[in-house]
């Protein structure tokens, strides 16, 4: 018999002796290939002992002041005979009472992997406040770099796939363009266009109001390990003797970008004809925050210790805050927006649009009521950003730039005053600058969608190494190539064992999202079969299911622009976002991915600046490897059909594996060793009498040591996956 030990924050917990504590572990279901992780959840009933009653601080009883918050999630660990086995957190549900005494606790522990989806909750992409580092100026020519090079960060040319963390790819959210370079077309031209859009009022707009940026994938999830404290194998390292390949730091996943589309509708004034639908030229911002860079304390009761160097404070249980902060422009009379965001949760606290600005006047901006709403204490980090109609400044003001009051049950309790002027180091005046803020412009995306689509895409599993709260992301294919193999013969059941037949699919469907250009429903209409998206019968009428798979991003068909009046394919490639109606419409969609292309253009300059090189998306990775189709398709760029396509390079090993006729599933019954159950990983090979077995699920009872394996025969050994 084990000895199963619960320790919550570090305090072993009392547990009823008759306590079954059940582990099923499984990494990918034969039944369900979509399946990423099946993580450990385990429920207990904790008996309200003395100790436990202490850990919980008496729970049942809501008279006591500063007692367990059950809408937490706390840290704890499963010991099995001294040894770590998994850590986690556990939540608790209930509290059962008899004769009107406490007789039980009713938790739920939830192992690291479950918390990812915990962690990000309901949050969105515009919640990242790491990717404003991406920000960047529509000034000193930076669009057009963008657009024919790339930019590192803001004004910073990219000179390789590597260092292009920003494209702005030639994808026309509103003009058909075709090359001709005798000008003969009335439609858009990119021999001859310009890429800026003339000043003569009515003029069509240039390419540079039709395109919006990009953002190479993985700073996408740098910002997701920044902004949630979590870690991935960013890069490969050696675990155990064994090198973990990272696909997050992989040449293929380096060189995908999510296109930042979050609106259909016109960028531009609803009087603005023609309109544009591209970047927003229309307003000026500033940001800044309440840090010792902007504000210098001046006097009061509140100390100068309430805000720290960088700007944050903590509101306490039964306090309240004001906030009030004078802006000052002496230049001329506009109209305004203003908004308030707490950085550490991304929440928008308050906002203002056509505040009115005197020239020379203070303008008063009041937060009221900030509080810890239910918590015990909260604490904030304001960011305050402006946007205005020109380019100008708000100038420092060297007496009272901002009051903070502090207020205990409506009662004002210490008064603070700060500066924003006449101090060493001072970042004022600000100016609204013509900057692009990143995170106005990225989908409407929920982050545990956003890593779940790239999951889904490349075939990835998610797992934690013992002892480790890093979360490696590998192929699946790569992972089973990392298992060891143990001899489990003598503690198998051999009384008791049961052969079934492998169900395989008949039929396998890889769908993207619904198409919605007009090219991809031209080819829809064309050839039966949606651009991207893999549709496979068994060739033999076997009896068997159908298996679907939606990954919830667009996969669009690209032009390849024929140089007008002749049969030259031009190699000028874009995508051109608008529906079939006519005339046609700028359309949203799920989010795009794509490889981005850096174009040599040599052979075929194009518009009136004689562009020689430009960024554009593309459907194939730049040496051909791989390809963002599921099934083969043609690479528009070559007009050859790629066979790199996402089944091809990470699903179908697994497919054949588990499918094969002579495949079967074997349900044995053992009494795993305690070395084998605190180390197995789930790609392992288990041996039994000579044949070789893959794991598909564990079922172990870890107070017996009883285990249930349901096997799968191996047919051949996994080979790593290309990712170059």
């Amino acid at each position: 018999m084990n000895i199963v030990e619960l320790y919550i924050q570090g305090t072993r917990v009392d547990l009823f002796k008759d306590e079954a504590i059940t582990l099923t572990d499984s990494i990918q279901d034969v039944n369900d290939i979509s399946k990423v992780f099946s993580p450990f959840t385990q429920q207990f009933s904790l008996p309200a002992s003395k100790v436990n009653n202490r850990i919980f601080k008496h729970y049942y009883n809501n008279d006591i002041i500063n007692g367990f918050d059950a809408r937490f999630k706390i840290d704890s660990l499963i010991k099995m005979n001294g040894s770590d086995f998994r850590t986690g957190q556990i939540v608790l549900n209930s509290v059962s009472l008899e004769n009107n005494k406490a007789f039980s606790y009713k938790i739920v522990f939830y192992s690291d992997t479950v918390l990812i989806k915990e962690l990000f909750g309901e949050d969105e992409l515009d919640a990242l406040e790491p990717l404003t580092q991406w920000d960047f100026s529509r000034q000193n020519n930076n669009i057009l770099n963008g657009f024919k090079f790339g930019l590192q960060s803001d004004g910073v040319i990219a000179n390789s796939i590597a260092n292009r963390n920003i494209s702005l790819p030639l994808i026309s959210l509103n003009k058909f363009y075709g090359y001709d370079p005798t000008n003969t077309i009335t439609y858009g031209n990119l021999a001859t266009d310009s890429f800026f859009t003339p000043l003569t009022p009515g003029a069509e707009p240039g390419i540079r109001d039709q395109i919006k940026p990009a953002l190479k994938a993985r700073l996408i999830i740098e910002a997701i390990q920044d902004h949630y404290d979590i870690e991935f194998n960013m890069q490969d390292e050696v675990v155990n003797g064994k090198t973990v390949t990272s696909f997050f730091g992989s040449d293929v996943f380096d060189e995908l970008y999510l296109w930042l589309h979050r609106e259909s509708t016109a960028s531009t004034l609803p009087e603005t004809e023609p309109p544009t639908f591209g970047l927003e030229y229309d307003f000026y911002g500033a940001k800044w925050n309440l840090s010792n860079s902007y504000y210098d304390y001046l006097s009061g009761t509140l100390p100068s210790s309430f805000l720290t160097s960088n700007g944050e404070f903590t509101v306490l249980q039964n306090q309240t805050i004001t906030i009030r902060i004078l802006l000052r422009n002496t230049s001329f009379d506009f109209l305004f927006d203003i908004t308030v965001v707490d950085k550490i949760t991304g929440e928008t606290l308050w906002t203002q649009t056509n505040k009115e600005n005197n020239a020379g006047v203070n303008n008063t901006l009041v937060l009221r009521d900030l509080d810890s709403g239910t918590l015990a204490s909260r604490t904030y980090r304001l960011e305050i950003r402006t946007q205005t109609p020109s380019q100008t400044s708000w100038i420092g003001i060297n007496t009272t730039a901002m009051t903070i009051t502090t207020n205990i049950n409506g009662v004002a309790t210490d008064i603070g005053n700060w500066k924003s002027a006449g101090f060493s180091g001072s970042l004022w005046p600000l100016s609204n600058r013509p900057d692009i803020w990143i995170l106005n412009y990225v989908p409407k995306l929920k982050v545990l969608d956003y890593l779940t689509t790239i999951l889904k895409m490349f075939n990835l599993t998610a797992y934690t190494f013992r002892g480790s709260k890093k979360i490696y992301i590998q192929t699946l294919d790569d992972y089973m190539t990392l298992g060891n193999s143990y001899d489990v013969s003598k503690y198998i059941d051999t009384n008791k064992s049961m052969v079934n037949r492998n169900i395989p699919f008949s039929n396998i469907n890889f769908e993207y999202a619904k198409a919605l250009t007009q090219p991809s429903l031209r080819f829809l209409n064309s050839y039966g079969l949606q651009m991207g998206d893999l549709k496979y019968s068994a060739p033999d009428k076997y009896d068997g299911k159908t298996f679907t798979l939606k990954c919830p991003s667009q996969r669009e068909v690209l032009i390849n622009t024929v140089e007008y009046n002749t049969t030259n394919i031009t190699g000028i490639v874009y995508g051109w976002w608008v529906n079939q109606d006519v005339p046609a419409k700028t359309v949203l969609g799920r989010p795009y991915f794509f490889f981005n292309k850096s174009i040599d253009t040599t052979s075929y300059p194009i518009l009136s600046q004689n562009i020689t090189r430009y960024n554009a998306p593309s459907n194939v990775s730049n040496n051909g490897n791989h390809t963002l189709n599921f099934g083969i398709e043609i690479d528009e760029y070559t007009n050859v059909i790629n066979e790199n396509s996402l089944f091809g390079r990470f699903y179908s090993q697994y497919i054949v594996q588990s499918f094969e006729e002579q495949a079967r599933v074997i349900k044995f019954t053992a009494m795993l060793p305690m070395n084998i159950l605190l180390n197995y990983q789930l790609n392992d090979i288990l041996i039994i009498n000579g044949q070789e077995y893959y794991i598909n699920s564990i079922k172990t009872n870890l107070t017996t040591q009883k285990s249930d394996l349901e096997l799968l025969t191996k047919q051949s050994d996994y080979t790593p996956s290309v990712l170059n």
